[in-house]
């Protein structure tokens, strides 16, 4: 009975204790929340300059999850505190040393107003440049309101309270004028597909002569390692390139004079020494370039505005900044009315807004094609800059120590995905309760994906092959609509074999039923296909220098169907699904494998015709078939031509029907692949040569002649 006093009195003083302290944080977040949460808020506008600029050259999840966390976050706690100022500003009880705190008021339009570097973190976006225009007018008379209540304090800190404010009006003002252009050039934003098609054509009658000519140009001077001429070229045709690359281009009818001017450049690029490498380089500018366009405000300032302009912008923001620093200097010299801390962050805020304007101009020269090329093009057209040719030269200087030619405008990786592999180790590692829910919410500790590097001979059979195709009147004949793949490059190839190879290769294709399969069918079939022929010519030196650059295509494309639902629809995935299930029961069922790849296809091509009766595994069973036929071909070459056309025509026909949203999303996410398929697609002008027919009023003219 004794011990129930003493516990009763032990829990009243922890009782007491407790509320003690809460009484206590509840000061501590009376008298530093603000301060703490506007310190918060400079530093994510810090994050996001210096962290937005390297997710178009690395594919980082972690980098990807901060920046989106950043980019949600900046804008609520701004508008919180820009809350809780007008609630101070309105308190009658306001001490005089916490006037202070209503001079930070400007400084929350300013980080609304964002960072050059990103102004969207995805296309979905700049459609919300509206809500952004409705914001900026309520949070404007905010402002002003506390301005205002400024006045009744220490006056000396309005002038600067007044020049922040223009700054943070002029800054957000942007903001909401680059979301509004990036989101005219997407189809379901602001502007119909009608307009977006009717623009893009007009564009491209007068832009195409010029760019291809200018392409023409650059491969005739060999000049083809020369940065600023492929810049200049990028630059030229960037319309063009921005509306195939929103596919607002794929059947635009050009006039002849265009038509044979894309046919002049594709004869040149035949007979360039260095073409991979440039054509490889443009491809990156121009994505670049549409990066820039669509997700910072370098793309829409340079594309927009004339070089003068964006200089003399530049300059007017750092006066007014600067101005309202010296003015709080003077205000502040001699006083003792106000709280040290406030004071110090209010330097905080001020120098750190000057800081960040100059790096964000350094940061526009490392990150961005648009700044190397304003400084290239000043000289031209700014008469004043002639009479500097020394300032130009420095700048000019500066530029190329802070923009590296030979650094990527991408991550140039590949990913690689093996669905036996995926398989073997799914049934390894098990399917648990932890698994599932990880797999669910996107995260999966499975090695099944690799990725490896862009090889040299990847990009040349890619380049070659389009070449090829774009050079001769197959051009006219292939189609690359949206469900319509019928293998028709490995169809050439089989016309262009003599007899005795002819009708084996026939066979093949008539077995793998290219021409009726549906895609994903079609690319989980000659992703088995290759596998077993790949153990078959592992030690064959005929066709060693395809069958590396097919297998990576095979494991890329199979990664761009299996994880990232290209191309996939609803039937994609259930036969996608299909597969895998068919795969596992086989490891789980029949296989004596032991988790090893190479003695699981041994299985399966070794396999009877009588085990595949009961058509358990129709999968396995017609790759089995297939690559059996495939293997009556005596030469290895001639097998590997044949898979290697199959997997050139899907990367391409996955490039150019997987979507402009897709492509537009892993521009943030340090770039794929198939988007530089697609922008080569665009320069060797293939949509173009496949619609030639001539316009409408060029024939009615052509009738009155």
């Amino acid at each position: 009975m004794e011990l129930f006093p003493l516990l009763f009195l032990q829990f009243f003083n922890f009782l007491v204790h407790y509320i003690s302290s809460l009484s206590r944080a509840q000061q501590f977040i009376n008298k530093w929340e603000l301060q703490c949460m506007l310190l918060a808020s400079f530093s994510l506008q810090v994050f996001l300059l210096f962290s937005s600029g390297f997710r178009k050259r690395y594919s980082s999840r972690v980098l990807s999850v901060l920046l989106w966390l950043a980019y949600l976050s900046a804008d609520p706690v701004a508008v919180y505190i820009l809350g809780r100022l007008s609630l101070r500003a309105s308190a009658a009880d306001l001490h005089n040393q916490q006037k202070l705190v209503l001079f930070w008021a400007p400084f929350l339009l300013l980080h609304l107003g964002g960072q050059e570097t990103m102004t969207a973190f995805s296309m979905e976006d700049n459609t919300l440049w509206k809500r952004h225009l409705l914001s900026v007018a309520t949070q404007m008379v905010t402002v002003i309101y506390v301005v205002s209540k400024q006045l009744q304090g220490d006056s000396q800190l309005v002038a600067p309270m007044v020049l922040v404010f223009i700054f943070g009006i002029a800054k957000y003002a942007e903001r909401i004028w680059a979301l509004r252009r990036a989101g005219s050039v997407a189809p379901g934003t602001s502007s119909s597909t009608a307009n977006l098609v009717s623009r893009a054509s007009s564009n491209a009658i007068w832009d195409t002569q010029g760019y291809y000519s200018q392409l023409c140009y650059l491969i005739e001077k060999k000049q083809q390692r020369n940065f600023k001429l492929i810049l200049a070229v990028a630059a030229e045709g960037f319309r063009l390139s921005l509306g195939f690359f929103m596919d607002m281009t794929p059947s635009i009818s050009l006039l002849p004079e265009d038509i044979n001017e894309i046919k002049r450049s594709v004869e040149v690029f035949k007979l360039s020494e260095d073409f991979v490498h440039m054509s490889y380089k443009l491809a990156e500018i121009n994505l670049s370039l549409i990066y820039d366009y669509l997700y910072t405000k370098f793309g829409t300032r340079h594309f927009h505005i004339v070089p003068f302009c964006i200089v003399f912008h530049l300059i007017i923001n750092l006066a007014l900044i600067s101005t309202a620093l010296a003015l709080f200097v003077r205000a502040m010299a001699g006083q003792k009315a106000h709280d040290a801390a406030d004071i110090i962050i209010s330097y905080i805020l001020l120098v750190g807004a000057i800081v960040l304007e100059i790096c964000s101009i350094f940061m526009s020269f490392i990150s961005s094609c648009w700044a190397y090329k304003t400084i290239i093009t000043l000289p031209l057209t700014c008469p004043l800059c002639k009479k500097f040719p020394g300032v130009i030269a420095a700048l000019l200087s500066m530029v190329r120590h802070l923009h590296e030619h030979n650094r990527g405008e991408w991550s140039r990786k590949l990913a690689q995905y093996n669905m036996i592999e995926g398989c073997i180790q799914e049934k390894q590692a098990g399917a648990g309760l932890l698994r599932r829910a990880m797999r669910c919410i996107g995260i999966d500790d499975s090695k099944a994906i690799k990725h490896i590097g862009v090889s040299p001979e990847v990009k040349k059979l890619v380049l070659d092959k389009l070449l090829e195709i774009a050079s001769t009147s197959l051009v006219l004949e292939w189609d690359l609509g949206v469900g319509k793949f019928r293998g028709q490059w490995a169809q050439w190839v089989v016309a262009a074999k003599q007899d005795h190879l002819r009708r084996a290769a026939e066979q093949v294709l008539l077995v793998s039923n290219i021409q009726g399969l549906e895609f994903v069918s079609s690319a989980l079939l000659w992703h088995m296909v290759t596998d077993i022929c790949l153990l078959v010519d592992e030690d064959e030196d005929s066709g060693a220098e395809l069958r590396g650059p097919t297998r990576v295509l095979s494991e890329y494309i199979m990664y761009l169907i299996a994880e990232c639902g290209t191309m996939a629809g609803s039937e994609g995935h259930f036969v996608l699904r299909k597969g895998r299930r068919e795969v596992t029961r086989w490891l789980r069922e029949k296989s004596e494998s032991g988790g090893d790849r190479k003695k699981l296809i041994e299985e399966i091509r070794n396999e009877e015709n009588s085990f595949f009766a009961n058509d358990y595994y129709p999968l396995l069973d017609r790759a089995r078939r297939v690559s059996s036929d495939l293997l009556v071909i005596e030469e290895s070459g001639d097998r590997w031509e044949l898979i290697a056309a199959v997997w050139l025509e899907m990367l391409c026909h996955i490039s150019y029907n997987c979507g402009a949203g897709f492509h537009a999303k892993q521009l943030t996410a340090g770039g794929e692949f198939v988007t530089h398929v697609k922008m080569l697609l665009f320069m060797l002008g293939v949509p173009f040569l496949r619609d030639v027919k001539e316009p409408l009023f060029y024939r009615a003219g052509n009738l009155y002649s």
